[in-house]
């Protein structure tokens, strides 16, 4: 197999499964709950790879694994080729301070207690040797480069709109000069009318600093947007994987043709098919056997469930993957 030199992120046969016990004294093991059961991906520099799908699908314990806070039950992540469970103290540190994260709510993710000046700066100083000018001269050009003033550094969060806070929040995620941003919904939380703002300039720093970001989101627009590449994950699976012009203009998967239909349209008058998938999510305790989309497939076979058709994803085009069990479903 050919080494992706461009790659920043791989992740190989990914699984995160929690035992599920019973009793106070003497713990029982009763089942597993499959998180996440086998994924892979890579994410390359400079792009936007995303993680879509129902909650419970295993999008944020797939971040967490990367963030390194959560550690895998199998399964291999690698940063810039190395594999991070090897990882040594210094080594740990150094992945720590390339890799920051932007939350979902401004309003919970900034120590109301601290002034701008010392949210920004405290990454700066757990990870580096640095005097009080050189801390100062940063934040300022941190508070420049998301469009705010040297004169926000004293003020506290409670003084900003969320819109603020979150360009504060990102100020922070790029004050170790990190390779990878993993954005937890970043936008979900602001004002309609200022969120294509907070994006915009997410592309911008982007394309600056050369920036990766793993995305979690549920608005499939803000996807679209700002995407390079998008994985659809059910189950604790990636059924179906490919860049925005696939994924959007010509899902494969039913579970992906039914997230989109779900979504609100571009315009009020657009028409389009509905497709409403039957029944509930199965237990991750519990998933379905072989295919775990079979259940709600609208159109099963027998093979789904026999084991006749391999499991995995099949590229249907260049660059675009969907599980083999559910490409002709739909």
């Amino acid at each position: 197999m050919a080494v992706n030199e461009n790659a920043l992120i791989e992740v190989n046969s990914l699984k995160k499964h929690y035992p599920v016990t019973k009793g106070a004294i003497t713990k029982t093991l009763v089942g597993t709950v499959k998180a996440i059961d086998g994924v892979s991906f890579t994410i390359d520099k400079g792009e936007t790879f995303s993680l879509v799908g129902e909650s419970g699908c295993g999008k944020t314990t797939t971040t967490k694994m990367i963030l390194m806070s959560e550690r895998p039950t199998e399964g291999v992540i690698k940063y810039e080729g190395a594999d991070m469970s090897q990882f040594n103290n210094p080594a740990r540190k150094e992945f720590k301070s390339s890799v920051q994260a932007v939350f979902q709510d401004p309003w919970s993710s900034l120590n109301p207690k601290m002034r701008v000046r010392d949210i920004i700066s405290e990454p700066i100083v757990t990870h580096e040797k640095v005097t009080n000018n050189e801390i100062n001269d940063r934040v300022n050009e941190l508070l420049g480069v998301v469009g705010m003033h040297p004169f926000h550094a004293e003020r506290y969060p409670h003084e900003f709109s969320g819109g603020q806070r979150q360009r504060i929040a990102i100020a922070r995620a790029l004050s170790t000069r990190p390779k990878l941003m993993v954005l937890d919904e970043p936008v979900s939380a602001l004002d309609v009318s200022i969120r294509a703002q907070v994006l915009n300039l997410l592309k911008e720093l982007q394309q600056t600093y050369s920036l990766s970001y793993l995305m979690i989101a549920h608005n499939l627009a803000t996807v679209k947007y700002m995407s390079h590449k998008v994985a659809v994950m059910y189950l604790g699976k990636i059924v179906e994987l490919g860049n925005p012009k696939e994924i959007f203009g010509d899902p494969r998967h039913p579970y992906t043709r039914a997230l989109i239909s779900a979504a609100l349209p571009s315009h009020p008058r657009l028409q389009r098919d509905e497709l409403v998938l039957a029944g509930e999510v199965p237990s991750p305790i519990d998933p379905p056997s072989n295919c775990v989309f079979r259940t709600r497939c609208p159109n099963p076979t027998d093979d789904c469930a026999s084991g006749n058709i391999e499991m995995g994803l099949i590229e249907v085009s260049p660059g675009h993957w969907v599980d083999q069990c559910c490409v002709n479903c739909g």
